[in-house]
């Protein structure tokens, strides 16, 4: 595993409403979220709106609130890195976001591919692939027509406790959650998508203070909390440092 990573995890087991968002353990259970994502006539959008919660490990408010000249150079093609701005975070801080998954990428040329066709917020002078720049990534649907999404402020306060606001998008947050349940994940949520690439990060014995850059933490403790203890390497662990020793 990488260097630098405090031994403070336990194993313990995720309880639905207990406010931390569940992981999607196996491939099959993201792959089942991406099929129940791809029905229906906001398919393409869910689609897209899933990779880049789970490929990039945006949260729900931040994915909202992306325009097409943040993942867009002015020349129409897709960036594989842009700095998401500090208004659109939970923290205030600015943080690199990647889009780097072959599959995340694909699912928002289609995406793009959509609006175009059916001339969904353009650009006037062509430029961003034909898109108007200002206007969001992810739009709703209205009956037929595709529009900016509906938000509400909601007021909260800090580990400090210091009196802060944030934009909530009910909606998307409401469907992530349904399509995540669809794949037996009861306990998911949109924050799934961050907790769950955190610790396919990790297993993958990735340094800690990547992870950390990844999801624009402070603090690797805060990393921490988003990794989940992994029961195979637990066992292995044991058995590997328990062999040589003797019964008395």
């Amino acid at each position: 595993m990488g260097a630098n990573r405090p031994v403070r995890r336990l194993k313990k087991e995720i309880i639905t409403g207990s406010g931390q968002a569940q992981i999607i353990e196996q491939p099959k259970q993201l792959a089942h979220i991406l099929w129940a994502a791809s029905r229906g006539e906001t398919g393409i959008r869910n689609v897209a709106l899933i990779w880049m919660l789970f490929g990039s490990g945006l949260r729900i408010n931040e994915a909202a609130q992306l325009t097409i000249k943040d993942i867009y150079f002015p020349t129409g093609d897709l960036k594989e890195a842009f700095r998401i701005p500090a208004k659109y975070t939970k923290t205030g801080k600015p943080r690199t976001i990647y889009i780097l998954v072959p599959q995340q990428r694909e699912a928002l040329s289609n995406l793009k591919a959509q609006r175009l066709q059916n001339r969904v917020m353009l650009s006037p002078d062509g430029a961003y692939g034909g898109l108007a720049p200002e206007s969001p990534v992810f739009l709703s649907l209205k009956g037929k027509q595709w529009q900016k999404l509906t938000f509400n402020v909601k007021r909260y306060r800090d580990i400090e406790g210091k009196l802060k606001e944030t934009m909530v998008y009910g909606s998307l947050e409401n469907l992530a959650r349904e399509l995540i349940k669809q794949a037996g994940v009861n306990g998911g949520s949109s924050h799934s998508g961050r907790r769950s690439l955190a610790t396919w990060l990790d297993r993958k014995g990735l340094d800690l203070e990547l992870i950390q850059g990844v999801l624009g933490h402070s603090s690797p403790d805060m990393s921490l909390i988003y990794i989940d203890p992994w029961d195979r390497m637990i066992d292995h662990a044991f058995k590997a440092t328990c062999r040589s020793l003797v019964t008395p």
